[in-house]
């Protein structure tokens, strides 16, 4: 099916406009690629505009608790940061129906 990709960054970058509009085998294909567009877009800005990379959330757990944080809790900082930021959506391109959950 045809799917319009709508992916960008929440807060003050707008949201989500048009980026594609492109065949895929099923919803969950189109979503994955949405989502994969929206954390392209959130990379671009790491360590601007408020936007923390991988590296920022490790000092800034550091400094929050005072010793090396484990990989994995920056992981988890990290996902966290991007999960706030990413705003992602996809609709028909075939018809008027909305497949935006």
């Amino acid at each position: 099916a045809l799917y319009n990709i709508y992916a960008g960054l929440g807060g003050g970058f707008g949201g989500p406009s048009v980026v594609d509009v492109r065949e895929f085998e099923d919803y969950d294909e189109a979503m994955e690629y949405a989502r994969e567009q929206a954390v392209e877009e959130y990379q671009s800005y790491e360590g601007n505009h408020g936007i923390m990379s991988w590296h920022d959330c490790l000092e800034d757990l550091a400094e929050s608790f005072g010793f090396e944080p484990s990989e994995e809790d920056v992981d988890d900082h990290y996902q966290y940061e991007l999960e706030s930021w990413l705003s992602y959506y996809i609709t028909s391109a075939t018809g008027p129906e909305d497949t935006e959950e």
